[in-house]
């Protein structure tokens, strides 16, 4: 056989072997990435469900302020619910939105920011959550549910200047508690605790996906120095 030939056939062999390899590195890389792509739609899902929920208590919340229109004692306290679940459906809104808008298709790195930007958003809608819920979810709520199911009057009940005081004291932990976390910020920040808090605030789902990008990084690290 000539040796050019030889030459040739050797080049088209080497060819194919290098598309095989290429082909089932991307197959390995996409078997992988679907163990990120996984959790970050069932974290979509449950941010769905949640914007539902949120809808669905929209409708009840609007029903309620209806009935109630001329009795400022509970239309204000459902107002405030409904304020509230607004700011709720629209923050489940746009969380699934960018856990679904992620391309699985860019570099480790890109994916990365995307999912560090989507975990630190999370964090933050769940803290004034927290922090607004304990003042929404407290007496505004158990004057509409007092109302609503069983038709008492809370203020009759309970009394309008303890619960007045309760509003006031939700409302004064507000500004003490974001004082606090920005005061001490950077010594919680390097806390193993509150490290462990922040993980699971972001949920199951997204450090799910995070350690699964993480290996998806090293696969790509071992591929490239092989």
């Amino acid at each position: 056989m000539d040796f050019d030939v030889l030459k040739e056939k050797w080049t088209e062999h080497d060819r194919k072997i290098d598309v095989s390899i290429s082909l089932k590195r991307q197959f390995m890389r996409t078997s992988k990435m679907k163990r990120v792509q996984v959790p970050l739609l069932r974290f979509a899902l449950f941010a769905g469900l949640g914007t539902l929920v949120g809808l669905i208590g929209l409708v009840i919340l609007g029903q309620f302020i209806f009935e109630h229109w001329s009795e400022p004692r509970f239309a204000l306290p459902a107002a405030v619910l409904d304020v509230w679940l607004i700011a709720h459906v629209a923050a489940s809104s746009r969380i699934a939105a960018m856990a679904l808008r992620i391309d699985y298709d860019k570099p480790v790195i890109v994916i990365q920011k995307q999912l560090d930007s989507l975990r630190v958003l999370r964090i933050r809608i769940t803290q004034w959550a927290l922090l607004t819920g304990q003042v929404v979810w407290w007496i505004p709520f158990l004057i509409v549910a007092l109302k609503g199911f069983w038709n008492v009057d809370a203020c009759k009940l309970f009394g309008a200047v303890l619960l007045q005081a309760n509003v006031a004291a939700g409302l004064a932990i507000i500004p003490l508690a974001i004082w606090a976390s920005r005061k001490f910020e950077d010594r919680l920040g390097g806390s193993p605790k509150i490290q462990w808090l922040m993980r699971e605030v972001a949920g199951y789902n997204l450090n799910a996906a995070a350690g699964n990008l993480a290996k998806v990084f090293e696969f790509e690290s071992e591929t490239r120095d092989s």
